[in-house]
């Protein structure tokens, strides 16, 4: 993006450029670009845009060996919790100057000298709690480091009580500029990699290491320098649109070397410059893990013609230090870059034919402690534009760039400038710069940031398969094994289940299972061949009928069995399924790629758990594996090892003492359930039993022992979150077989048998207020899904939102019971920078893949639920419509028409066009506002731009000062005009509502017409 803090990155400022020369912009290859006649384009072609930045970091992946004299330390950083990855997280040899970071699926690879063999591997990243480990236990091994979250952000208010303001905090940051960062000239090693397409197509691919001088951060009139130590590139022919030279980045190293914001703090752009705070609207928030940071979150504020950019800063309490910042280019800031250089532009799209207008930029910087001070670390960005050039019959094509800059070493300090060699002032792109480089021993013993695929100059290598399946599924297509799994053919529709008989033995000291499944069904038409569904990975070794064994062949992962004759409709049968194998591990790289979590607990018990949401049950039991049909009840017997307990879903019917040290434990279910639902947990637990409710509904606890006294209060808790649930939704669905809450390995709503994960045993003396609410929210949540998931169930998994945003919506009761003083709305607010963007909610039916970035069924969806709720604007009715789902369609399957049904019959109301935007589009509703101040009045022209034909939602805005009402936009144009108020006053809902908010300017050709 800009940095809006510093002119000299992005071209943005052009009346500094005219004052300051040294600090030039980074022009985006016009007016900079426009004399070459030649360009090298080269280009990654596994550049996808997976992360903030929305790209794939290539490079060789053979350089993982270590040359003579360092150790290759090698492995992924991931989140704890959630199993996805980490990016940018920093790695380095504690009290050592090297370091890399992670790319953006979270891989890292870092090289170090053998002399540091007994030295630490530190690994942190903002929000979470920093991990260490000593390097002679993590060489010669693949490693998986999982950090652990900081406590979620304490509500503004909380923080606030401290009587320190976003602001306060801001300006005691900048003041300890001079003290955190270095007061001398430091030399640093650096990577940097370049890559960029246009229409999709590879453009240009570049990587370098430079040597980097430092100037020191007190005396910014010095300018920072770089030289080329070693380039290499891979050129491309693009023909198919014959672009000119000047789509091509200027010296893009150069640009994100002069990223470094704490350089020019009081440029007169600069958020950080006083005198601007009045134009962004800043919140502050907390982050607690080893090191306690602020969070400072800036918006444009009410005169958003000067608001150039929205994002975050974070500061470090301790030293109030900025340690990294993560910034977007506003729509103001858009509008002020693509009018600069009005003349330029025009000469080039005369001479080109061409025109070229930026459309998004985000960018985020970090910084390192090293010893007493801090350092530039990291600098990601991301520029897109659109491009048009009707000669060539290009039409909003767009053209893409996405870099990295990496400190990788901090050499020497007190250095001179360099005599020569200096490129930082040399606007070329790097292309050009490299020249011919192409050493096939280019990277010898430099640290990089981490290839995520194959060598992308040397060769091209597809992508592997793991990776593909973190691109949604729109994009990579689908497998017959998918469809297979999705898709509810006649082979399983002819019958519906009735009755899982289950019975399993576990086998912990080879991770493997073995068992029988007695499936009854019923016969809905005739048939003589159905389908079953069991993980190719495990045995089926016989299926018996009557008594006989049948005939059975496979396909990936579905059994289809052949019955001797045809079963007569209305007749109830019953197969049993004899099997064995080692079931799958989750990969926690991989969105809901479940399986058996084979682990020990603090005292070196054996702890397991399985998890198959998404999965699918059929990876460790042999069934019907499709959502839309439960079993009426379900019996679950697990064998396990003497001395461990097994929990499972219902209630247990008994314990059996076996031979050879074994016991039997053997639960039911009386209630429909969902495949996936079905689990078991074996482990030393702890047993805690109440009753609730005038029913006396029982409630299980179960938990480690050390934590039984500890974490008390976790299953206190329960009481009022029932009550608060059943208020919203209606009774608890499953009396009969009560309620389990447990510890376990991994959070999930396991029916009749929730799990919130494991409880933090080595901090339960010293939780702070945020760990606490983490660990309730995240029980709220699961527990929700008692009712949406297991009471109200998707029949398909493209309708995985009805579970995922109902329940995340309820997670608003809890933080508005615990933060009485809008904790709901704060909690509100912090759902949108967690929403992705990249699929539609709704997903692909008949297939069974959900593999891919599925965080906006949960954060967008329950957006959407309060969007729809604040529109609605009667609380009331709301009130009955949630029940009304779950009373209309009790222990059913369901899809989202028959959600939105029911809304549209309980308003008397379509309400379609409002989910259909949402649930089918990426982008969310856009409220154009041109804002006209007349004499003491304030005319407001205001429309709606969406994807869905027709929107016409209503929305709160400012009516009077400091009092909002509704508006009901169009697609269409319309005017109102406000008395006795500004431009300045006036506000659109943004916290309700979520939707984009786009102040055109009055000077802006206003069309009656739909856009």
């Amino acid at each position: 993006m800009i940095s809006p803090f510093q002119g000299g990155v992005y071209g943005l400022f052009e009346e500094y450029y005219l004052s300051n020369p040294d600090l030039s912009r980074l022009n985006l290859g016009f007016w900079l670009v426009l004399m070459q006649t030649t360009s090298q384009m080269t280009y990654s072609a596994n550049f996808c845009l997976t992360s903030i930045f929305g790209f794939l970091f290539t490079l060789l992946t053979v350089i993982a060996n270590a040359q003579s004299g360092y150790l290759t330390l090698s492995g992924k950083v991931i989140n704890q919790e959630t199993g996805e990855p980490i990016p940018f997280a920093g790695i380095s040899v504690v009290g050592r100057s090297i370091g890399t970071v992670s790319n953006v699926v979270g891989a890292f690879l870092l090289k170090v000298p053998n002399e540091f063999e007994r030295d630490s591997l530190k690994v942190s990243s903002v929000g979470y709690q920093s991990f260490t480990q000593p390097i002679i236990l993590a060489k010669n091994q693949n490693l998986v480091i999982r950090l652990k979250t900081a406590a979620i952000t304490l509500d503004e208010v909380r923080v606030q009580t401290r009587r320190k303001t976003a602001v306060d905090i801001l300006r005691e940051a900048i003041a300890a500029i001079p003290r955190n960062y270095d007061t001398t000239s430091v030399q640093m090693t650096a990577f940097y990699r370049e890559d960029a397409r246009f229409d999709n197509e590879p453009m240009t691919f570049n990587e370098a290491v430079l040597s980097v001088y430092k100037a020191a951060y007190n005396q910014s009139d010095l300018k920072d320098q770089m030289k080329l130590l070693k380039g290499r590139k891979k050129n491309y022919k693009l023909t198919k649109y014959n672009l000119p030279p000047i789509i091509n980045l200027s010296n893009g190293a150069r640009n994100s070397l002069m990223a470094d914001f704490i350089k020019q703090p009081i440029h007169k752009n600069s958020i950080l410059n006083e005198r601007n705070f009045k134009n962004y609207d800043f919140r502050l928030s907390t982050l607690m893990a080893d090191r306690t940071t602020y969070v400072i979150e800036i918006r444009p504020g009410k005169p958003k013609r000067k608001s150039y950019a929205t994002g975050k800063f974070y500061i470090d309490a301790e030293t109030m230090a900025f340690v990294r910042s993560e910034l977007q280019i506003s729509q103001a800031g858009l509008d002020k870059e693509n009018r600069n250089d009005w003349l330029m532009k025009k000469i080039a799209s005369i001479v080109y034919k061409q025109n070229f207008k930026l459309s998004d930029f985000k960018e985020v910087i970090t910084y390192t402690k090293h010893g007493s001070t801090w350092h530039l670390n990291n600098v990601e960005r991301r520029y897109e534009a659109r491009i048009n050039s009707p000669s060539r019959k290009i039409v909003d094509k767009i053209w893409k760039v996405a870099t990295s800059f990496t400190v990788t070493d901090v050499v020497a300090k007190g250095l001179q400038p360099f005599a020569e060699g200096d490129i930082a002032d040399n606007r070329n792109s790097m292309n050009t710069l490299i020249g011919e480089q192409n050493d096939p021993n280019f990277w010898e013993n430099y640290n990089i940031q981490k290839a995520v695929s194959a060598d992308s100059v040397l060769e091209q290598t597809p992508v592997s398969s793991a990776l593909k399946n973190r691109v949604g599924n729109r994009l990579n297509g689908f497998t017959r094994a998918d469809t297979l799994r999705g898709k509810l053919t006649p082979l399983r529709s002819n019958y519906d289940v009735t009755f899982y008989d289950l019975a399993v033995k576990v086998d912990l000291e080879n991770k493997a299972i073995s068992g029988k499944n007695r499936m009854r069904f019923k016969v809905l038409n005739p048939l003589d061949k159905l389908q079953i569904d069991l993980y190719a990975n495990m045995a089926i070794h016989r299926i018996s009928y009557a008594g006989k064994p049948l005939a059975y062949t496979r396909e990936f992962d579905a059994v289809f069995v052949q019955f001797p004759e045809k079963l007569k409709p209305g007749s109830e049968q019953e197969l049993d399924i004899e099997y064995s194998g080692t079931p799958q591990v989750p990969d926690w790289s991989v969105p809901m790629m479940g399986g058996f979590l084979w682990d020990k607990d603090q005292e070196g018990h054996p702890w397991v758990q399985v998890v198959c949401q998404g999965s699918g049950a059929s990876l460790w039991w042999p069934n019907k594996d499709h959502l839309s049909d439960e079993p009426d009840s379900m019996r679950i017997s697990v064998t396990v090892p003497d001395g461990l307990m097994n929990i499972s879903n219902g209630r247990l019917l008994r314990k059996t003492a076996l031979p050879d040290h074994w016991t039997n434990y053997e639960w039911y279910v009386s209630y429909p359930i969902n495949n996936y639902n079905v689990t078991l947990n074996i482990g030393k637990y702890a047993h805690r039993r109440e009753t609730y409710g005038p029913d006396s509904l029982t409630l299980d606890y179960y938990c480690m022992p050390y934590n039984q006294e500890k974490f008390r209060w976790v299953f206190d808790g329960v009481k009022p979150m029932l009550a608060t649930l059943e208020k919203h939704y209606g009774p608890y669905p499953f009396p009969r077989d009560g309620f389990t809450l447990m510890e376990s390995l991994y959070p999930m709503e396991h029916q009749s048998a929730v799990s919130f994960g494991k409880l933090p045993a080595e901090r339960a003396d010293s939780l702070t207020l945020g760990d606490s609410l983490r660990i309730m929210q995240l029980a709220w949540h699961e527990v929700s899904h008692e009712w949406w998931g297991n009471n109200v169930s998707c029949r398909d998994l493209a309708d995985m939102w009805i579970h995922e945003a109902f329940a995340t919506y309820s997670e608003g009761f809890y933080l508005e019971s615990a933060v009485p003083e809008d904790g709901e709305l704060g909690y509100i607010a912090s759902l949108p920078p967690q929403v992705i963007g990249k699929e539609p909610i709704i997903g692909v039916r008949d297939v069974n893949h959900i593999h891919y970035d599925i965080g906006d069924l949960y954060s967008k969806g329950s957006l959407m639920l309060y969007t729809f709720r604040h529109m609605l604007n009667n609380d009331k009715l709301w009130a009955e419509i949630l029940k009304g789902i779950q009373q209309r369609f009790r222990l059913q399957t369901v899809t989202t028409t028959d959600i939105v049904g029911y809304i549209n019959e309980k308003t008397g109301t379509d309400y379609t066009w409002f989910f259909d935007q949402y649930l089918k589009y990426t982008t969310i509703p856009t409220l154009e506002v041109q804002l006209i101040e007349k004499t003491q009045d304030l005319v407001v022209k205001y429309r709606w731009r969406a994807d869905v034909p027709n929107f016409r939602m209503p929305i709160r805005v400012t009516k009077t000062e400091n009092h909002s009402d509704f508006i009901t936009p169009t697609t269409i144009w319309q005017t109102m005009t406000l008395p006795n108020l500004t431009a300045d006053d006036f506000e659109v809902d943004e916290t309700r509502f979520y939707v984009k908010v786009v102040e055109v300017e009055p000077d802006h050709p206003v069309s009656g017409r739909r856009p």
